[in-house]
């Protein structure tokens, strides 16, 4: 389901079966790690809740970076 705003930025990259007793941490974290170095502009996370590994475009804080 796509909400409104920011949640409607979320894309799913993979959908793991809840069911799958052959899906390790390791294939997990592997599969994240890939994706972040894919899409470094993306904050790449796992949803439990879906039993996904998904994305969002990273939204920087104005006024948090200083430039010398």
């Amino acid at each position: 389901m796509v909400g409104a705003g920011r949640k409607s930025e979320k894309t799913v990259h993979h959908h793991f079966d809840p069911t799958d007793e052959t899906v390790t941490l390791e294939t997990v974290l592997s599969m994240i790690e890939q994706l972040r170095k894919k899409h470094p502009d993306r904050e790449i996370f796992f949803d439990g809740d879906e039993y996904s590994i998904c994305s969002r475009p990273r939204h920087t804080k104005h006024g948090t970076h200083s430039r010398a």
